[in-house]
């Protein structure tokens, strides 16, 4: 391993996704609809039209915020801005997978890490440190980054 090497995985992939899915659809739609409401001169479809596209701009500015990123690495783990876990600091650490349904026929996986030790105090929960992370894209790429960079004896994976 190359000092300095890091793994980052980014955070609410899914959610991400169905908000492009969202601003795709009322922007398209609203812009479609404008086009259409003024050939036709209706006043209350150009008004609808409007506000369909300001919804999608809503979206949007919501997607920009919504952006963040895990990241670890040799000295240990963090969300820049938000925490930072050392390794030092960590006497255990468990990786939850916990599937999570939406709808009647999808569903996506939800990982949670859970650490004893000492770290971030509003992160605190009963006694853990507990960090919902949401869905990663796949468990491979934190299982993977977990076990390159955690001490040996301290990463449990649980189900």
């Amino acid at each position: 391993m190359v000092t300095g090497d890091a793994v980052v995985l980014r955070l609410d992939v899914v959610m991400r996704r169905v908000a492009w899915a969202g601003f795709v659809a009322f922007g398209g739609g609203g812009l479609v609809a404008f086009v259409l409401s003024l050939f036709s001169g209706s006043v209350s479809g150009v008004v609808f039209s409007l506000l369909s596209v300001a919804f999608a701009g809503l979206i949007l500015l919501a997607l920009r915020k919504s952006a963040g990123s895990l990241t670890i690495s040799a000295s240990g783990f963090e969300v820049a801005g938000r925490f930072a876990v050392r390794w030092t600091e960590v006497r255990r650490l468990r990786v939850y997978r916990e599937k999570r349904r939406v709808g009647r026929w999808m569903h996506w996986w939800h990982y949670r890490l859970s650490w004893v030790g000492a770290g971030p105090e509003d992160l605190l929960e009963d006694g853990e440190y507990v960090y919902a992370l949401g869905h990663l894209g796949g468990g491979a790429a934190l299982y993977g980054a977990l076990t390159r960079f955690a001490p040996a004896g301290v990463v449990e994976f649980a189900e």
